[in-house]
Formats: structure tokens, sequence, C-alpha cells
């Protein structure tokens, strides 16, 4: 008898152009058992893949058990129910109550089923607009916080085009006042430049600086995110059409 066993990734979420998150799992006859660790996929083909190891994902575990199990769930609370049915067969009382029953936990276990391939981990039409952008400096649609450890390189690289652009703008007739490599936030905010390489920089530096800090300094940096996604979705950038519906 030969066993089927190893490591597969499920529990597909935030998917968006070739990337998105899984859960790696320990499988036996490809039903996942036991999780090991979440990925950022950037691309797969082949039987390999390229990837960032992040964070755990308990909506991707979530989604892995949902889509699988829960197939394996719905048949086997049929099946028992029907042999629980024909056991009372004699009983009447005993039959509603079991069919009820039985009723119940299927409809509930194909409801999370459906929900688990239909909702968990699907983004919005706005979210996958904003890893259009993202991608526009890190090369794939995905979101700066799910980058694991990658993302403090990324921050360098982001906050070097930013003050690249600032001090181009400078030399312009520009007026700026502070150092553009800590003052970014400012320089990307004014109204009084269109300057989108630097604005969609910023963009970005923000998710990524919120996924960093804590407590003060998250809530600032996730505000700066939401007034700069403002300005840039008021623009209607044609990379913002590349996001599939």
């Amino acid at each position: 008898m030969i066993i089927v066993y190893g490591t597969r990734f499920y529990g597909k979420i935030k998917a968006a152009g070739s990337s998105f998150l899984g859960t790696q799992f320990f499988h036996l006859y490809y039903v996942p058992l036991i999780p090991i660790g979440t990925h950022l996929i950037l691309e797969e083909g082949g039987g390999s893949f390229k990837g960032i190891k992040t964070d755990f994902s308990l909506k991707s575990m979530l989604a892995a058990y949902l889509r699988i199990w829960g197939p394996l769930a719905v048949v086997a609370a049929a099946a028992i129910g029907i042999g629980a049915l024909d056991d009372v067969s004699d009983d009447a009382m005993s039959m509603a109550v079991v069919g009820v029953f039985t009723g119940v936990v299927t409809l509930a276990l194909l409801a999370s089923t459906i929900l688990g391939w239909a909702v968990v981990g699907k983004l919005s039409h706005d979210e996958k607009k904003q890893r259009a952008v993202y991608a526009l400096h890190l090369g794939y649609h995905v979101d700066p916080a799910d980058m694991g450890e990658a993302r403090r390189s990324f921050r360098d690289g982001l906050l070097a085009t930013i003050t690249e652009r600032a001090r181009g703008m400078a030399a312009m007739g520009y007026r700026m006042n502070a150092d553009p490599s800590v003052a970014w936030p400012h320089v990307a905010l004014d109204p009084t430049h269109s300057d989108d390489q630097l604005i969609t920089a910023a963009f970005t530096l923000a998710r990524l600086d919120a996924s960093l800090a804590e407590g003060q300094q998250k809530f600032q940096m996730d505000q700066v995110h939401e007034q700069l996604w403002q300005r840039i979705a008021r623009s209607n950038a044609p990379y913002l059409h590349s996001a599939s519906p």
C-alpha cells in the first residue's frame, strides 16, 4: 500500500497578480493536517515557488481547513445522520429529532465550506488597487505588511526613492524646509506638488512602517497611509486600472 504524504501549501488568501498568502501543511493523501508556517508566495510553478516566510496566518489556516475538511465533514455528517435515521426508523419522534439535527449540522458545515471558498481571505476592489500601487515599488502585488523580515531592506529602498525625488524637486524650485528622509510624510502630503513616484513610494512606506510600529506611531502611519490613498485614488492613475475587479 502506497502512503501519500508530505508538505504542501493550502489556504490561499489575499491573492493578487501572481502573489498570495499560503500556509504550508503536513498532509496525508493531500488532506492538510498540521500547519507548519505561512509564506507570502510571490510566484509559483513547476512544483516550486518563490516566496518570503511571514507571520503565521490564522485566516489562511482557517481557509485551508474549511476548504478541504469542510466537504469531507458535510459528507460525514450526512452519512452519520442517515445511519442514525435507520437506527431509529421505528420511532417517528426520534426520526424527526435526528432528521432536524442532521439537517442543521449538514447545512452549517456546507455554509462554512462555501464561506471558506467565497469569503475568507478575499480582497476588496480597493485592496487590489492598493496592491497595484505597492507593485510599482515592490515588483509584486503584495501588502508590504506581509513581507516579514524583508520589510526592513525594502524600507531603505523606498526611503531612498522619496529622498531622491524630493531633492530633485528642490533643485527645480520646490521649497523644502526639512530633511526629506525624516519629514517624508509631510513632503508626500504637500498638495503643492504632484510627484507620483514620490507619493506612491511614501504610500507604500507608510503601510510598511505601520506594520513595524506600535501604539501612537502605528496610528500616525495608518493615518498617513489613508490620506495618501485618498490622494492617489482621486488621481485615477492608469496603474489603478490594472487591478482585477
